[in-house]
């Protein structure tokens, strides 16, 4: 039902239905300008609908009014497994109604933020939530205008965290100093396996933090770090990483500023890693002379790593 004009009645509709369903799992509902009012109604419904999994709202104009009244229903709600809140107007107030939920709901296992206004207090209030919540997966934080302070609480839950095995925090300025509080984190997390940090103002320090962390980390198995500028020095610490850790299975460093020289940083360390299987070296200025290089290392270290150059 994406994409129509159906709008706070035509939410209130589905909303009498599901209230006496119990065969449907998944009700993609996104771009429908439903608002307040029809997340107001669908909360109503989920508090006695015992069958759906799966609720997309992506894109329909919900504010902390909405929010606050799903986060009510999800705190009876033992169901649904997978919510979807991209792209909508839900602030630092409408995170910590959600931070309330969390640290009550014990089903919900993937929750979708994206493109919303939580700033630093807001993520930083779902970071405390999940110091205690032990259900969720999988948190995208993508583009909330998050910076260190909540890096810093994110990296703190993730140290008691358990449950969370993707974190998606890119096109955030967290900067070296957020990195830094993740990458310690992942020092002591066995749980997360995929972290996303595209676009994140992360330089040679963040960088030279991850390859410490990832040198004992035995979990994580995707760590995206494409559109930052870790530059040779950053490419240096992942690649001395990279020859004593045997659980990263890719690695995206493209347009990181390498240049020649840190692409062959990373390309010889793979000698003796065989966890590894897919790099982007992409946008790194290397150049037909590095490229040729880049590749006699791979075929001679790694013959079954990809490279994308």
């Amino acid at each position: 039902l994406q994409k129509n004009t159906i709008g706070p009645v035509g939410a209130q509709q589905m909303a009498d239905t599901l209230k006496q369903n119990r065969n449907l799992k998944e009700l993609i509902f996104s771009s429908n300008s439903i608002g307040d009012g029809g997340a107001g109604a669908l909360a109503k419904a989920l508090k006695v609908n015992q069958g759906l999994e799966s609720l997309d709202l992506q894109s329909n104009s919900i504010s902390d009014a909405g929010v606050a009244a799903l986060m009510g229903a999800l705190c009876a709600n033992k169901t649904l497994v997978s919510l979807n809140l991209r792209e909508n107007s839900i602030s630092s107030e409408g995170a910590r109604e959600l931070a309330r939920a969390l640290c009550i709901n014990s089903t919900l296992k993937n929750l979708d933020l994206t493109a919303n206004l939580l700033h630093d207090q807001g993520a930083q209030a779902i970071a405390v939530a999940m110091r205690e919540n032990q259900a969720l997966t999988s948190l995208h934080l993508q583009w909330n205008f998050i910076q260190a302070g909540a890096a810093k609480a994110l990296g703190q839950a993730l140290q008691l965290n358990r449950s969370l095995t993707s974190l998606d925090l890119q096109e955030n300025a967290i900067g070296d100093e957020g990195a830094s509080a993740v990458a310690s984190a992942l020092k002591a997390n066995m749980a997360l396996t995929a972290l996303y940090l595209q676009v994140a103002s992360i330089g040679s320090r963040g960088a030279q933090a991850l390859g410490d962390a990832l040198a004992v980390n035995r979990t994580l198995e995707i760590l995206d770090l494409r559109g930052n500028a870790i530059g040779v020095a950053g490419a240096k610490a992942l690649a001395n990483a990279l020859k004593v850790n045997s659980s990263l299975r890719r690695l995206n460093l493209q347009e990181n500023s390498l240049g020649m020289d840190g692409a062959i940083f990373i390309a010889t360390a793979l000698s003796g890693n065989h966890g590894l299987q897919h790099i982007n070296l992409q946008g790194n200025h290397i150049g037909e002379s590095g490229a040729r290089m880049i590749s006699d290392a791979i075929r001679t270290n790694a013959p079954s790593c990809i490279v994308e150059m």
